[in-house]
């Protein structure tokens, strides 16, 4: 059955409500690249050499650079613990996970600042390095180990560790494995192959399985990537390394059918890692190198917060 124009309002009257109901939506389907053209990115804070890892917490930002270092609310920047630390987690507890290559260990800042150990043996040796570090519903965590890989010597690999202690190597034979996060639906682990400039995709498997095949879900060329964060909508924010043709880094937006959406250009050389934060989660905060420290942009895109993670099995304090 047709509607009814109201009394009162003529075609003109009708058409002016029209565009102004409309204008929300205009307004969201608007290119992001647009969008992002518009953003103003700022370095926040600076370190002392390269950096990466961010994890915002509470108005407070951490990362890497040679020690976890906390840059608190009036963005004063300070050595937080004596760490050799290259990836950070927050979790729904409020705790941070660390991969630590000091001890090495994979770590847990508890929110009353006791350091635990979760993880620092497998198959009867010590850990090698641990890079970029994520978390599944179920609560298991995942950290990539590249240690001498490369395109040529595809040595690395990726671990997972169960709320109850269980530590697995659940791939191999990667070239240089860095950043890696689970799908907001928890069916896909992304991890960036660095060395092949690829955003490789695995369905998450059971908790007592490895990985299966990896299909490549997008080729970013250049330099590689390096880290990644998922906004709140599925898209992937990876940190495009360094653009030989620019010499400078960048952020690639990719949504969930692997489509490039826009990129936000960062003014430093190399951008490695990328996470949200802010009251609202809708800004970003990049760990970068020359100049080193961390650079923020309010995109006004809300990130996904993370799966949440659950207690873990602690096998002893770390005495600082």
């Amino acid at each position: 059955m047709a509607r009814q124009v109201p009394a009162g309002y003529d075609g003109p009257t009708m058409m002016r409500l029209l565009s102004i109901l409309l204008l929300p939506t205009a307004l969201s389907a608007q290119p992001l690249q647009e969008r992002l053209d518009r953003v103003k990115v700022e370095q926040y804070a600076e370190a002392p050499g390269y950096s990466e890892g961010p994890t915002w917490r509470n108005g407070e930002l951490f990362f890497c650079s040679g020690a976890l270092w906390r840059v608190d609310k009036d963005k004063k920047a300070t050595r937080h613990l004596e760490l050799s630390p290259a990836g950070t987690y927050l979790k729904g507890d409020g705790s941070i996970l660390i991969c630590d290559n000091k001890t090495p260990a994979l770590l847990e800042l508890t929110v009353d600042g006791k350091v635990n150990v979760l993880a620092e043996m497998f198959d009867g040796k010590k850990l090698g390095s641990l890079n970029d570090v994520t978390v599944d519903a179920r609560g298991n965590v995942y950290w990539t180990d590249p240690h001498q890989a490369s395109r040529e010597n595809p040595v690395g690999k990726i671990f997972r560790l169960t709320p109850d202690g269980v530590v697995s190597m659940i791939a191999s034979d990667l070239a240089f494995p860095n950043g890696l996060e689970v799908s907001p639906d928890n069916k896909h682990l992304y991890v960036i192959e660095s060395q092949t400039a690829k955003v490789l995709k695995y369905d998450l498997p059971a908790d007592d399985k490895p990985l299966g095949p990896a299909t490549v879900f997008h080729a970013l060329g250049g330099s590689g990537g390096d880290g990644c964060a998922f906004d709140a909508e599925g898209n992937l924010w990876v940190a495009d390394f360094s653009r030989p043709d620019r010499k400078q880094g960048r952020i690639a937006i990719l949504s969930p059918e692997a489509e490039v959406l826009g990129y936000l250009n960062v003014p430093a050389k190399m951008v490695s890692n990328i996470t949200f934060g802010g009251p609202n989660r809708d800004e970003v905060f990049m760990t970068t190198g020359t100049p080193n420290g961390v650079f923020h942009a309010n995109v006004g895109i809300k990130g996904f917060a993370g799966h949440p993670g659950k207690a873990m099995k602690v096998l002893r304090e770390l005495q600082q």
